[in-house]
């Protein structure tokens, strides 16, 4: 999977999240910033990809998108499809990790994505995943 060079003009890697329960990006977003990274949250996948085609016209690509897969609107298994089709012929793909409360034995290969964590989960767990997929752009 090819992993996003570019992050924020302060140097910090952003982050999207994509989760459509307002207390989980909430949470999320504040731990991010605060372990010095640019969050970026969309609450379904629709949104998400909007966010991703401004993101691309500005320059600004995530180094990392926080995924959940059970979402109204346009969910994550729809949002990662579309995704692949729309982004990954002119950009490189992000780190992707799927964040679910309903799948507890996914593999992340079979789903394409680099982890899954399952809900409920420690921040500090998501944090340790999300360092060792930008470390390459903390360097």
């Amino acid at each position: 999977m090819s992993r996003s060079q570019n992050y924020f003009a302060d140097g910090h890697p952003i982050v999207l999240v994509v989760d459509d329960n307002p207390a989980i990006r909430d949470m999320v977003s504040w731990a991010l910033e605060l372990d010095g990274y640019e969050p970026a949250e969309a609450a379904e996948g629709y949104e998400a990809l909007a966010w991703m085609d401004n993101a691309a016209r500005e320059g600004r690509y995530p180094d990392v998108i926080l995924l959940d897969l059970a979402m109204p609107g346009m969910d994550g298994s729809a949002f990662l499809q579309q995704l692949r089709t729309q982004w990954e012929a002119a950009h490189p793909l992000p780190s992707i990790v799927v964040i679910t409360a309903g799948v507890t034995d996914a593999d992340p290969a079979s789903l394409g994505v680099d982890q899954v964590i399952v809900k409920p989960f420690h921040v500090r767990d998501l944090l340790n995943v999300i360092r060792k997929l930008t470390t390459h752009s903390m360097a």
